[in-house]
């Protein structure tokens, strides 16, 4: 199927489940422990401590979510403004939602769609766009960097290689980059031959016929321990900073009467007032902001996942840095030391689903997809692959916009002290930092009265 095709029919896929899924999201399990590789491999130390903290009566900041959003704009307010009294709710334990069960891919190279993005956006709009991922891209590497984390958080910065499945796709990839560059795009992203394939990774020579794109200045991450080492900096430097896992917010109230803490947040451990409320919950933001639910707001979409070990160690070569195949319909990495594969398929992907507490049923054909894909692309690592191979299965949920953007601002111009980043199309670790830097500044400037 050609990049052209695909688009054309996620679009219409997208649509399509927008226009059938008009209610709010329903609410994320608290008791369930998904078994994400990010998760099970990483419990955060410091979480236990808080579990049973009774929660403030009053914060400047009231943020819900602990994913890398929530913890991004926490550890941004720590930097500026150590004195804010701030409090994290999270529904069930610490980065347990998207970030801790996404893909933990950096970046890709940054001109693909950009054709199809200037005829949605207009030229100037496409590229702020694609030129957003590098400034997110920079701006995580310099905090991780700044922190002399590179090793804490597995950044590995070895690039992003995505194989093309036929010759429309690198085609469509080659006009995309000749169309950005012409229009002023300083693309880092270039593609490449299959010799050059198959010098980098060790693939099935057929597989890699058509070659593929690269971007050098990208890799992976251990998205957890990013999150971590984020809320453990801002609970260092802000003596009024409190984390509430496993604390579910069923409300926000609005009561512009209570004079600057107009905001209660409803909470299993009582309410909270709040000057500034902040949703970071992505694809379950309708749930406590029913305006978004439906076409034109935020729906949930279940991504799949597995962590599957190679069975054959004498002949197995490690896969450095980020992986992708068919436009990144298939996005893998493996971890260090010949570990397991991680590997999404965008096929197993349900648009309007919001239970992450299951996989892929017995009779879904998609699990056995992807083991098919392993064997036929890495037959120097994987062979005679069944169920017993798995050895981590797991869904996420991700939020998801008809337009492919991420929503950044206030969700109602009359609330002026609730705000949001959320609706991250899958591409969270491409997005979420640069959104939150810019989400903190305005609240910050909201609690300051300034515009």
């Amino acid at each position: 199927m050609s990049t052209t095709k695909k688009s054309r029919r996620a679009e219409q896929f997208v649509k399509a489940d927008h226009k059938k899924a008009p209610n709010p999201a329903s609410y994320p399990e608290p008791s369930h422990l998904s078994n994400s590789y990010w998760i099970r491999q990483y419990p955060i130390e410091f979480e236990d401590k808080w579990v049973k903290s009774p929660a403030p009566d009053h914060v400047d900041i009231a943020i819900i979510g602990s994913g890398i959003t929530g913890a991004a704009v926490a550890f941004r307010i720590s930097e500026s403004r150590p004195d804010l009294k701030v409090a994290i709710f999270e529904a069930r334990g610490l980065c347990t939602g998207a970030t801790g069960r996404n893909g933990g891919h950096i970046g890709r190279p940054e001109a693909h769609d950009m054709i199809r993005l200037s005829k949605i956006f207009g030229v100037e709009e496409a590229l702020r766009i694609r030129r957003f991922n590098k400034v997110n891209r920079d701006m995580m590497i310099e905090t991780i960097e700044k922190l002399d984390a590179v090793e804490e958080v597995d950044l590995s910065m070895k690039g992003t290689l995505v194989v093309f499945e036929n010759e429309d796709e690198r085609q469509a990839f080659v006009d995309d980059l000749d169309f950005a560059r012409r229009h002023g795009l300083k693309a880092e992203g270039y593609a490449v031959d299959t010799d050059w394939v198959l010098k980098r990774v060790k693939i099935e020579p057929s597989l890699a016929r058509h070659g593929g794109a690269y971007l050098e200045k990208s890799g992976t991450i251990y998205p957890r321990k990013f999150v971590a080492l984020l809320l453990r900096k801002a609970l260092e430097r802000m003596r009024n900073f409190s984390i509430h896992p496993y604390t579910p917010v069923s409300e926000v109230v609005h009561d512009p009467g209570r004079g600057d803490h107009e905001y209660a947040v409803v909470t299993t451990k009582g309410t909270t007032r709040a000057k500034v409320v902040l949703h970071a919950t992505n694809g379950y933001a309708s749930h406590l902001l029913p305006s978004l639910a439906g076409e034109d707001g935020i729906i949930g979409c279940t991504a799949h996942m597995l962590g599957v070990s190679p069975n054959l160690p004498e002949t197995a070569a490690q896969l450095e840095g980020g992986f992708g195949y068919a436009s990144f319909w298939h996005w893998i990495l493996q971890r260090p030391n010949k570990g397991p594969y991680l590997y999404g398929l965008a096929t197993a992907a349900k648009m309007g689903e919001y239970n992450d507490t299951i996989t892929l049923d017995k009779s879904n054909s998609v699990r056995g997809e992807m083991l098919s894909f392993l064997e036929r692309a890495f037959p120097h690592s994987f062979a005679s692959l069944d169920t017993g191979n798995i050895s981590y299965d797991w869904t996420g949920v991700q939020g998801n916009t008809k337009d492919g953007c991420s929503i950044v601002g206030r969700p109602a111009a009359d609330k002026r002290g609730e705000f949001i980043s959320a609706g991250h199309n899958g591409e969270g670790m491409g997005r979420c930092f640069a959104c939150s830097t810019v989400i903190t500044e305005a609240i910050l400037a909201q609690l300051d009265q300034k515009d």
